[in-house]
């Protein structure tokens, strides 16, 4: 038989609910009498009604379970010596107050057996009756696996037992008791609470609805994920509330994201970059959802009704947000880079412009010209104290936002800058100390094919450049129009990189024969021999170095980089005379540029040529009256040849282009000295 007790019900919510099952005896050979089946039936619904309302937080369970069963036939033709017996579950301490920790603790599952009645254990029915004792679950027989001493309490003797730990809780099983003719048994149906893995499924479901109720929805789905996968709650029918609860916390998680959303849109008064950063906050919310909710692992769906339902709705909100924020930051970008491209026609940009304008020519041509295939801007760099100036005024989002832009033109195949950039900036151009218009024109005209332009723009670079930085660059951006104009040989410029390659890691010996090679194969083409001649600086070795150089612009008269380090290695080893040589020949080839004029300027001062050098630095000035240095080697030029007003005149002018920089001054304040010993 068995009882339901203690059902108490407080506004619709079962808060206590207990079931005892007690005996049932009969035959194994016995069928069931329809009273039986029908009972079995009960039980069956009554344990799914306790698995239904198992989340809700209760104690279940609370009674003890025993079942009682014949362990003697009455003998003196039924007259006397009939026995009964009790099986307790319990624990290996017999702790009256089960839990799932103590009946699972130990090496085996624990039961009490008791007399019921009046008669005693001793050691004979131990040994020649116990074994008469055993459970039975599905097809398997489980035997007693241990013993204890036979102990007493307030109801009489006991025994402590033990079977096998092949036994499931979670399962029903029978006790029974083997007669001489016949079988006794009674059924066990052990509650949930003491099963092996509750403590973690309460905690499982404690978590999930804290997560839930302080809204951490992405911790409570986390928590019923855990659940699902932990192999020891799969034995519990709750585990698809689990399931459920999972995608109930999704549908919460899309709704918080939807009143965001909604909140982004309703708030006329946030800045633009406000909205942007929320919307950024959100979209990953519904991103989420797309991404995680069908679980297959899981057994969740995208064709479940529910699921299908709210992933659809998550979609629409993903477009949806999306396009908002793409309508936003378009509206962003323009206010950051409209004053870039009107350029200071108005006169409002000024400073800002100059220093935008200046900082976008060094970004752009720090690009990898050698590359000509790559459509990327990701190698733009800037110099250290550049950057520092645009984080000072203000002007790095503006920055940023021009160079991302002029990447996805590039990605679109479109051209590097818009139009109306160039042709404002264009017109600006006298307001700048360097030909910034031809450096971007130039920039701009090689990623379009425009080879015949960005050259012609490269020769006004070289014209009146004096950041030899810049023509350095650019020279390099020259050399690799005429590589692909001239359609050079694969294997060429292979070698060239096998040898940079070779170099890199320290194998000089095989970096020369790949230069070598290189040359071999085109023995008039400048960039191989200039590559080469760097090698052979790079390396301590100034004698083959300036014979590459030299090859190098024999072959391109106007490779002016080939010009400048051969000059160099002359100047280290103060060789005016070989100075001042090759600088004239490239003035002689058409290269009239400020670099070579100040540089063969300087060739002259050193070599005692005063009249010659303050000549070219003349002509330089002419080309770039904007110059520092121009002015102060012309003041010291003039200061050497006793010309103090003229050399005062040129201190002056550098301080006026510079007044920070203390190089002018200091020179100024020595000749003023000067002339006052000299009086």
């Amino acid at each position: 038989m068995f009882d339901i007790f203690r059902v108490n019900v407080n506004n619709g919510n079962l808060l206590h609910l207990g079931i005892r099952f007690s005996i049932f005896s009969g035959s194994l050979n016995d069928s069931p009498s329809p009273d039986q089946f029908q009972l079995g039936m009960l039980i069956r619904k009554l344990c799914s009604l306790a698995a239904a309302w198992f989340l809700i937080p209760t104690v279940l369970f609370a009674q003890v379970l025993s079942v009682q069963f014949k362990v003697r036939e009455s003998r003196l033709f039924g007259l006397s010596g009939e026995r009964f017996a009790k099986l307790e579950f319990s624990n290996q301490t017999r702790t009256a107050q089960l839990t799932s920790e103590n009946v699972n603790g130990g090496p085996y599952f624990y039961f009490v057996f008791r007399p019921a009645g009046d008669w005693a254990i001793d050691a004979d029915f131990v040994k020649d009756e116990m074994p008469k004792l055993s459970l039975l679950q599905n097809i398997q027989v489980l035997q007693v696996s241990w013993k204890g001493e036979i102990a007493s309490d307030t109801a009489g003797s006991l025994i402590l037992i033990g079977f096998p730990k092949d036994l499931k809780l979670h399962q029903p099983f029978i006790a029974q008791f083997h007669l001489a003719d016949s079988t006794t048994q009674g059924a066990f149906v052990i509650p949930q609470e003491y099963w092996p893995g509750f403590p973690v499924l309460m905690d499982a479901f404690q978590s999930t609805e804290r997560a839930m109720g302080e809204k951490r929805y992405r911790d409570g789905i986390a928590g019923c994920e855990l659940a699902l996968r932990t192999a020891a709650l799969q034995i519990f029918p709750q585990l698809t509330q689990f399931r459920d609860r999972r995608t109930q916390i999704f549908e919460l998680l899309h709704n918080q994201g939807l009143s965001l959303l909604a909140g982004v849109i309703a708030a006329d008064k946030r800045g633009l970059k406000e909205k942007i950063a929320q919307l950024d906050e959100v979209k990953p919310t519904f991103q989420y959802i797309l991404d995680s909710l069908a679980n297959s692992a899981l057994n969740v769906t995208a064709t479940d009704s529910s699921v299908k339902r709210l992933i659809d709705h998550a979609t629409i909100a993903v477009a949806r947000s999306r396009a908002l924020r793409d309508s936003l930051q378009l509206t962003l970008d323009d206010q950051n880079v409209r004053w870039i491209i009107e350029g200071s026609a108005t006169g409002k940009n000024g400073d800002r412009y100059q220093t935008m304008i200046e900082t976008l020519a060094y970004a752009f041509s720090s690009v990898d010209f050698a590359d000509t295939t790559s459509a990327s801007l990701m190698k733009i760099v800037i110099p250290a104290p550049m950057k520092e100036r645009l984080t000072k005024s203000d002007l790095e989002e503006s920055y940023n936002t021009f160079i991302r832009q002029c990447g996805e033109r590039l990605q679109r195949r479109g051209p590097l800058f818009p139009p109306e950039f160039l042709n404002n900036l264009r017109k600006d151009t006298a307001s700048f100390s360097l030909p910034y218009y031809s450096m971007l024109r130039a920039i701009n005209d090689s990623y379009a094919g425009y080879f015949a332009s960005a050259r012609e723009e490269i020769t006004n670079i070289f014209r009146t450049c004096y950041e030899s930085v810049l023509s350095a660059r650019f020279d390099q951006l020259r050399v690799f129009l005429d590589i692909r104009q001239r359609d050079i040989r694969p294997e060429l410029m292979k070698f060239l990189d096998e040898a940079a390659a070779a170099e890199g890691a320290g194998n000089n010996e095989v970096a020369s024969e790949r230069y070598r090679d290189a040359s071999r194969i085109a023995p008039d083409f400048a960039y191989a021999s200039y590559r080469w001649g760097k090698f052979f600086e790079r390396t301590g070795d100034p004698i083959r170095a300036q014979t590459f150089f030299e090859r190098a612009y024999q072959a391109d008269t106007l490779y002016l980089s080939a010009y400048r380090d051969a000059y160099v290695l002359y100047r280290k080893a103060a060789n005016y005379k070989a100075m001042i040589d090759v600088l004239t020949r490239a003035l002689e080839r058409g290269n009239d540029f400020w670099e070579i004029n100040f540089n063969l300027g300087l060739a002259y001062m050193g070599d005692g040529d005063l009249a010659r050098a303050i000549k070219q630095f003349e002509r330089a000035l002419e080309l770039n009256p904007h110059d520092y240095q121009t002015n102060v080697r012309l003041g010291l030029a003039h200061q050497t040849a006793k010309n103090f007003q003229k050399a005062r005149e040129y201190f002056n002018r550098a301080i006026f282009i510079d007044p920070i920089r203390p190089e002018a001054v200091d020179y100024l304040n020595k000749l003023n000295e000067l002339q006052k010993n000299a009086r």
